[in-house]
């Protein structure tokens, strides 16, 4: 995994209205729902998983679309899913 999927996954999350801060020398980025700067969740890659600040694993690489879906539910800003079906 390189700064490219990591930039991907930002740009992905930026799509579904996530504010997001990359540290491409650390791999990891900081995204945060604009609407209230408490729901943040730093993600890193670590090998070829996308991981969160407390070692919830996100995602692998090469799935940043779905990676991002994820991200954006635990932010507050995904669709919401009851019984496997979008509400």
């Amino acid at each position: 995994m390189d700064t490219d999927d990591l930039r991907l996954l930002a740009g992905y999350l930026e799509k579904r209205g996530l504010q997001v801060v990359v540290n491409e020398p650390d791999m990891r980025l900081l995204a945060t729902n604009p609407l209230n700067s408490r729901l943040s969740e730093e993600i890193t890659a670590t090998g070829d998983r996308y991981v969160t600040s407390f070692d919830y694993e996100i995602g692998e690489h090469g799935r940043e679309t779905e990676c991002a879906e994820r991200i954006a539910q635990m932010l507050a800003l995904g669709p919401l899913s009851v019984h496997g079906r979008s509400a």
